[in-house]
């Protein structure tokens, strides 16, 4: 997981293509993945969080899928910790699903959102670190997703069924776009 020839913070970050069964060179979807450590996010306490060199890749990938690419915005990204933004949805906007008890996210906004609008090759963010909520809303024009509790070792309420949010792509090659069953 190097950047420019250096280590990237964190491990587990990088993206997997979905191709077409018809043609092998047709890159339908892009599947994203970002570390996000553990804990203290740069000296600052709370949740650990992306950090600006994985950014930067990110930006630097996005860059290399043309404009003009139908199926460029058919991205999801995954990480553990949650973006603040998703936070700012759950608290301020209606979402499906629940938020129960004390939901974390990234201790510090480090920008990755406003590069996911900028560069606009994702359409879902989805994460996971509180294992009792299950949410999912649109913030700003990206679907953002709480993952649930999946484990029978995680903590969290007992009384909050084990479960797991699954994404069905169906890419139209048509038209490029793509729809998700959450």
């Amino acid at each position: 997981y190097r950047h420019n020839r250096k280590d990237m913070h964190h491990q587990f970050t990088y993206n997997i293509p979905v191709r077409s069964s018809y043609n092998q060179d047709d890159i339908l979807a892009r599947i994203w993945f970002f570390g996000t450590g553990r804990d203290n996010c740069m000296h600052s306490g709370g949740n650990d969080c992306v950090r600006r060199d994985q950014i930067e890749w990110f930006k630097e990938e996005s860059e290399r899928i043309p404009e003009n690419d139908g199926f460029r915005s058919n991205g999801i990204a995954f990480m553990h910790h949650a973006l603040q933004e998703h936070m700012t949805l759950v608290n301020n906007y209606p979402v499906h699903g629940n938020k129960r008890d004390y939901s974390g996210c990234q201790a510090l906004n480090t920008g990755l959102f406003s590069e996911f609008k900028q560069m606009g090759t994702v359409q879902w963010v989805s994460a996971g670190g509180d294992h009792s909520t299950d949410f999912w809303g649109t913030y700003n024009g990206i679907n953002l997703a709480y993952g649930r509790k999946t484990g029978f070792s995680s903590y969290g309420p007992k009384f909050m069924m084990r479960g797991a949010r699954i994404f069905e792509l169906d890419v139209d090659p048509n038209r490029g776009n793509m729809h998700i069953e959450s």
